[in-house]
């Protein structure tokens, strides 16, 4: 798709355009002459193992020929995001226009948004509020917004957050769109410094600070009170919870309509988006799938209650930062000539509360800024798992033929003509959100050496070629260099236990599972965070590698200099030291963490002497052969 596409009419406005970045010819150049150097330091590789002479200078050529076979796949499959990089520009006026001039906002499509939390507890419900609140407000007809919250914890807090966030609604909406907010999360909007506020922004304060004190006594008691509860509809919903064996892993399909774009109105006796609390049945003798799952259920219970053909997809602690976003979306998805092969548009995550240079790498800027430009100019970008706009007719089939499902008013093209509180909606809703609904069903399933030129050539290039793309998607050496140095500490460490643990599973052996991160931080860490600071306080087996690779390359390090001031030749050591002392220089923070800091933060020294003497057995194992060959 090189050209700029168009509504079906020829003199109808654009809806979006597509240019190629300059420079994708110097990144096919580049990659040619790269690929080259690659070659031809395998074949000096592979004559250097086939004319060893000893076991010691056998292994270290394999290794060599291993590694760097390894890393010239990794770069290999790298290009891929560099070979055709594209920039697309909507123009969501032009839709509007083009809409708008036909009949009324009645062409706007309908959108069912699912916003996914699990644990109010690490998930902090007023961040679920605000969510909730920011796509609630979108600039888009509100009748045609529907908007499900999905609580795979099965908690009766997260559910009184939501019936907070229905009743702050009533002023929240109307107080935006009357005053042109850009920032509609409230709790981004509030903790901003704004140079001018509103003759009534004081008042709509008031009215979330009142709501973010009950939430947060509601959370810190564990239930919802008495005092709580005004209404007999709330009273019946949260009764639910009082059943002895309601649990988070162990409990029934939980469906409550909080607010109806029907029939409910705000302030200004403007129609509200409807707001849909869902918490799926759960079974300790039936697998739910996690995250996927709970994504499945609400697929099927938009499907009973709205079915709306865009779906917006959501985590629990997002927000659009620009409430024409629904918009910029339709510009593709509206686009005549690709809404049949469209499967989904994915918009990049933009961090908030990252640190000057963003110690952890993250903002995730290649996965998220990078990398998605060089996809789109292939086949289109992946999708990330949270701020994506789908065509709900991709998950039945494809573009030209819908496989239907079991039941038929689950399919995209069904009709809903029922109130989604009716009986027959409420009943189908609660039984396709049962956790034994999907069986049987088709839902889920050297050493002065001329390669040493090489060497620098390929390493140098890499990088530089990596940097350049950091630093045109706004970003900085120092933010660059913590990614990268990221890069390695995530190598050594949670890729590494992600990998076992899959390879475990498939091998059907028991592993640890999945762990819900959690988003709570204490004063100090966030004090520790803001002097870019690592924390490596957690007594963690994940830990154990990356420490050891640090120590082992230290001490590769110190001891190649220890050669070199007696007066051995540098020219010999260079590029052992050279590696070695890359990765001391990536470790400087662990070795820190090690032995100078005395904070929360710092390695556990069980942590430490693990590693050590895992440290001294590499080293004890290695210099067995380098003896026997001399």
């Amino acid at each position: 798709m090189d050209e700029s596409l168009s509504t079906s009419p020829a003199r109808a406005p654009l809806l979006h355009s597509l240019r190629h970045a300059h420079r994708t010819a110097f990144n096919r150049m580049f990659a040619a002459v790269y690929f080259c150097a690659i070659l031809v330091l395998l074949h000096h590789h592979a004559l250097k193992l086939i004319h060893s002479t000893t076991f010691g200078s056998f292994l270290i050529s394999l290794s060599f020929l291993v590694s760097d076979t390894f890393l010239a796949f990794l770069w290999f499959t790298r290009q891929c995001f560099l070979m055709t990089i594209v920039y697309r520009d909507e123009y969501p006026e032009n839709l509007q226009k083009t809409l708008l001039l036909k009949k009324s906002s009645s062409d706007f499509p309908a959108l069912d948004v699912f916003i996914c939390t699990a644990d109010p507890y690490k998930e902090p419900p007023l961040r679920l509020v605000s969510t909730t609140l920011s796509v609630m407000a979108y600039d888009y007809p509100t009748e045609k917004i529907s908007v499900y919250v999905s609580d795979d914890g099965g908690s009766q807090v997260t559910l009184f957050a939501c019936m907070e966030a229905a009743k702050f609604a009533y002023h929240w909406l109307p107080f935006c769109k009357k005053n042109n907010i850009i920032e509609r999360s409230p709790e981004t909007y509030f903790a901003a410094n704004h140079s001018s506020w509103f003759f009534d922004t004081e008042e709509i304060q008031k009215m979330y600070e009142c709501m973010k004190q009950r939430v947060e006594k509601v959370l810190e008691k564990g239930k919802v009170g008495e005092e709580y509860i005004t209404e007999e509809l709330e009273r019946k919903a949260f009764s639910k919870w009082a059943d002895h064996g309601f649990t988070r892993q162990d409990h029934p399909t939980v469906i409550q309509v909080l607010l109806e774009s029907c029939k409910n109105k705000d302030a200004t006796s403007h129609l509200m988006p409807s707001l849909i609390y869902v918490s799926r049945e759960k079974s300790r003798t039936s697998s739910h799938n996690f995250k996927a799952g709970a994504l499945n259920v609400m697929l099927r219970v938009s499907a009973t209650m709205t079915n709306a053909p865009i779906i917006l997809n959501l985590d629990c602690d997002m927000y659009s930062n620009d409430p024409r976003t629904p918009l910029h979306a339709l510009c593709y998805l509206l686009d005549p000539k690709l809404m049949s092969q469209l499967a989904y548009v994915q918009f990049p995550q933009i961090f908030h509360g990252i640190n000057k240079n963003d110690t952890y790498s993250c903002e995730y800027k290649r996965e998220f800024r990078c990398n998605p430009l060089g996809l789109d100019g292939v086949l289109g970008p992946t999708y990330v798992g949270t701020g994506c706009f789908f065509n709900r007719r991709a998950f039945f089939g494809g573009p030209s033929t819908i496989v239907p499902p079991e039941i038929p008013e689950l399919g995209p093209n069904s009709v809903v003509n029922k109130f989604i509180q009716s009986q027959p909606v409420l009943e189908l809703a609660h039984k396709v959100a049962g956790c034994n609904y999907e069986y049987k069903t088709k839902w889920g399933y050297e050493l002065s050496e001329p390669s040493f030129i090489l060497y620098v050539f390929l390493v140098l290039g890499a990088y530089g070629q990596d940097l350049l793309e950091f630093m045109i998607e706004e970003g900085t050496v120092q933010n660059w260099w913590n990614d990268q140095r990221m890069w390695m500490i995530r190598g050594l460490s949670s890729f590494g236990y992600g990998c076992l643990e899959f390879f475990l599973k498939c091998l059907g052996i028991s592993t640890y599972g999945f762990g819900l991160t959690s988003k709570v931080i204490d004063n100090e860490q966030s004090k520790r965070y803001g002097q870019g600071m690592f924390e490596f306080g957690a007594s963690s087996n994940m830990f154990v590698p990356l420490i050891t690779a640090a120590i082992v390359n230290l001490v590769s390090f110190l001891t190649g200099l220890v050669q070199v001031l007696r007066g051995s030749k540098m020219e010999g050591l260079f590029l052992q030291m050279f590696l070695a002392g890359f990765v001391v220089l990536n470790a400087l923070p662990i070795y820190e963490a090690m032995v100078l800091r005395n904070d929360k933060g710092r390695i556990p020294f069980k942590t430490t002497a693990t590693s050590t003497c895992l440290a001294l057995a590499l080293y004890g194992l290695v210099s067995l052969p380098l003896t026997d060959s001399n």
